[in-house]
């Protein structure tokens, strides 16, 4: 059995790894709440940005000349996808329950699937760039440590990049994998294919034929690399948030599970000191005796 001193030692470090918990909950609070404030900001854009795509690329009919831009060809006239690039975002730090394990596994078989046609492969977070390493495969870019105001310099980057790319038919799709932010309590890793995209439907959900000028041709060029932009970025704060959300909750259980163990020791530590104290008066009652 332990000893009242080495019991008072473990809860005293048991305290100590509590407080550390209850501070990385409190400052991934703040943080989810500022990620989750430019999330939920930018999400209706993004939305509203996809159906004015949408809007527009309904308009042209079957047969019709396709816009020269590389981007409309890729919406109206899909290649086969014989060479394709992928980004893959997690996050810097651990300490976060499954969000980078299940995150990585996803990315893993997609990967495998997709072995003979992965041309290029981003990593956005040191966890995924750590991953890429151990399983030796080759990352054209890299972006560690990024921050939250840096995320859209970071999208705007890849989106630039994979836009030429598809240019000069270096590759033939564009696909993210990253958290999906459902709620505080709730997140997920999908994959995302930001383009080439099967768009259709009407033109408008009211039947109500817009004015576009100059022309559906060029509102077409200049919406797609903002569109492809926008989906970018807009992975890379779902999966921010989800980060916080995630590392929030399992810092709140890490404490609770904290708080348990010391009371069991607690517990622990006055029936190894009521028995020293029983032992005591034996001691001094058989010596009276004597």
């Amino acid at each position: 059995m332990a000893s009242l001193q080495d019991i008072r030692r473990r809860i005293r470090s048991v305290k100590n790894t509590q407080q550390v918990t209850k501070a990385m909950k409190m400052i991934s609070a703040v943080k989810l709440r500022k990620s989750q404030d430019r999330l939920l900001a930018m999400r209706p854009y993004a939305t509203k940005l996809q159906e004015v795509v949408a809007d527009v690329v309904a308009r042209f009919e079957p047969g019709a000349p396709i816009p020269e831009s590389p981007l409309a060809q890729a919406f109206l006239a899909p290649r086969e996808e014989q060479r394709i690039r992928v980004v893959v975002v997690a996050s810097d730090k651990g300490l976060c329950g499954g969000f980078n394990a299940n995150l990585l596994k996803l990315a893993e078989g997609f990967l495998q699937e997709k072995s003979d046609q992965v041309a290029h492969l981003d990593v956005v977070g040191k966890r995924v760039a750590d991953w890429a390493k151990k399983t030796k495969r080759a990352v054209s870019r890299e972006f560690v440590q990024v921050n939250l105001p840096d995320l859209l310099h970071v999208a705007q980057e890849i989106a630039e990049s994979a836009v030429g790319q598809y240019e000069r038919e270096e590759i033939d799709a564009l696909y993210v994998i990253h958290n999906y932010f459902h709620s505080a309590l709730s997140q997920g890793p999908r994959v995302v294919k930001v383009f080439p995209l099967k768009m259709g439907g009407e033109a408008h959900p009211s039947g109500i034929s817009h004015l576009l000028e100059p022309s559906s041709d060029d509102v077409l060029a200049s919406l797609l690399p903002r569109f492809v932009e926008t989906e970018l970025y807009r992975a890379l704060v779902e999966s921010a948030a989800s980060e916080h959300a995630a590392r929030m909750s399992s810092m709140d259980k890490a404490s609770s599970n904290a708080q348990e163990m010391i009371d069991k020791l607690t517990l622990n530590m006055n029936k190894v000191r009521q028995a020293a104290i029983t032992n005591q008066i034996i001691e001094i009652v058989s010596g009276a005796a004597s």
